[in-house]
């Protein structure tokens, strides 16, 4: 081989490892910047637990909106068995009332960990976000360093009359309650529930935080995807007219309307209202899987949500060349190869709400200081663009239709004008009945909306509905939320 050939080889090998070297670097600068915070705040970094006994830094306490003391730290005199002396002994206190909060603020504890905000703003919580003065002056004068106090956007009160509704309704859920114009989360709630102050009696089930960890099939509230999508692609979807004759067959699946019920002749508002299964099934073939899916991702379906104030699992829309036209159907309608969290579904209401943008939730309103200054503000960002104003008003009316008019009667009030859509998802059996799921979504006041509304219940026997189950609980959180301001 000549010297020639041995040089070029060289250099082609170099010039190989080097874009290798740089990709890596790449791939880490990514990694950092997109998952660092949420590997700092991560329950199993040891570096950030607290000290019981001499802890370096005290952490900051957590509270709501209106200055509701939610979690703070504690000290007491316990005994040391080993000395028999009395030693101070340092824990994190949340409210009397923590457990309607108690998903969302979570817990710092020596022996089960952290969860929550407790674990997600730990670096604030901590004080890591300290400028360099600061961080010198605590070391220098304090006999222990002060962590910062965090300011949720979540409203108390608000926070615990769901709570209690839910307690009521005694069916596992969530429910979420956010500003379709900033993102704030008025209030997260997830049932069953846990009372921090006391972790020996949790079980594992009542830990789930259902409102953003909670995967679920979307059932008849999907059908909002597919029609925006319809008005995006059908150009003639809003003069024609369907004949619902109360089933349709795909290649021999049998897809029918609830109880079978014929709706006749009707547009796609009636159908929405009615929510009518053959229309929004044949909608889906029509469509096609790539126009579905497209709108789909518009709305967020199959994204990470690296949201900087929260944790939200993806929600997924598993649709591709390879789905049949009966998964196509079922899909459309919001029982197929589509799983959701209701954080999600209240983003989507937002969305359409907020004349077709999606803002960011926003769980953080303030971090606040040693001395009461302002280290962070709460700052509205636009999460995408996901409608034209035009399609996203024809979606509001169509919602408005379905309060009035359709499966959404008892999330009517007397006090404030609601739109909505209902959702009944089909997951029980002859030998599990009561195993469905019944959803709402809405948002009010209709004119103006400042709020927007997901509320899920598992567990609903056959017979119940989204419309009969889930409505009026909306109905009556929705109320609360005008009630108090907002």
């Amino acid at each position: 081989m000549s010297k020639r050939k041995i040089k070029r080889n060289t250099i082609g090998v170099l010039l190989v490892l080097t874009a290798l070297y740089l990709s890596l670097i790449a791939y880490f600068c990514y990694a950092v910047l997109f998952y660092g915070s949420r590997w700092f705040a991560d329950s199993y970094n040891t570096r950030v637990k607290m000290d019981e006994t001499n802890p370096r830094i005290i952490p900051g306490s957590i509270m709501d909106r209106n200055g509701v003391v939610l979690a703070e730290t504690k000290d007491e005199l316990v005994k040391n068995p080993t000395t028999g002396k009395d030693e101070k002994y340092y824990f994190r206190a949340y409210h009397n009332e923590a457990a309607s909060v108690a998903h969302v603020v979570g817990f710092n504890h020596s022996k089960y960990g952290r969860m929550g905000v407790e674990a997600f703003y730990i670096y604030y919580l901590m004080g890591y976000n300290n400028s360099l003065i600061e961080k010198i002056y605590q070391k220098a004068f304090l006999p222990q360093e002060r962590g910062n106090d965090v300011v949720l956007t979540l409203d108390f009160r608000l926070q615990d009359y769901v709570s209690e509704l839910m307690r009521k309704q005694g069916k596992r859920g969530g429910v979420v309650l956010l500003n379709p114009k900033t993102g704030e989360i008025l209030t997260m709630v997830s049932y069953p529930t846990f009372n921090p102050n006391d972790m020996e009696k949790v079980d594992d089930d009542s830990l789930v935080n259902r409102a953003t960890q909670g995967l679920y099939p979307p059932g008849s509230i999907f059908k909002l995807i597919t029609a925006a999508s319809a008005l995006e692609n059908i150009e003639d979807i809003r003069q024609r007219k369907f004949n619902c004759t109360g089933a349709v067959e795909f290649d021999g699946e049998r897809i029918q309307c609830y109880k079978g019920e014929a709706h006749g002749q009707l547009d796609l508002a009636q159908a929405l209202a009615v929510s009518c299964n053959t229309t929004f099934a044949s909608l889906g073939i029509e469509i096609g899987w790539k126009d579905l899916l497209k709108t789909g991702k518009k709305f967020g379906f199959n994204d990470d949500f690296l949201f900087s104030d929260i944790k939200v699992k993806p929600s997924s829309l598993s649709i591709s060349y390879k789905t049949s036209k009966q998964e196509m159907a079922w899909t459309a309608v919001g029982q197929g190869r589509v799983l959701v969290t209701p954080l999600h579904m209240a983003m989507i209401a937002a969305t359409i709400a907020n004349d077709g943008v999606m803002m960011e939730p926003k769980l953080l309103y303030s971090v606040v200081g040693r001395n009461g200054n302002i280290q962070k503000q709460l700052k509205p960002d636009v999460y995408r663009k996901v409608l034209d104003k035009e399609n996203a008003e024809v979606l509001k009316n169509m919602m408005v239709k379905v309060v009035l008019e359709g499966t959404g009667k008892q999330a009517q009030s007397n006090r404030i004008t609601i739109a909505g859509k209902t959702g009944t998802a089909e997951e029980g059996s002859k030998d599990q009945p009561n195993k469905n799921l019944a959803w709402f979504v809405g948002f009010a006041p209709v004119d103006n909306p400042t709020l927007a509304i997901a509320v899920l219940l598992e567990d609903v026997g056959q017979g119940e509905t989204g419309g009969t189950q889930a409505a009026p609980l909306a109905r009556k959180v929705l109320e609360k939320a005008v009630e108090l301001g907002y």
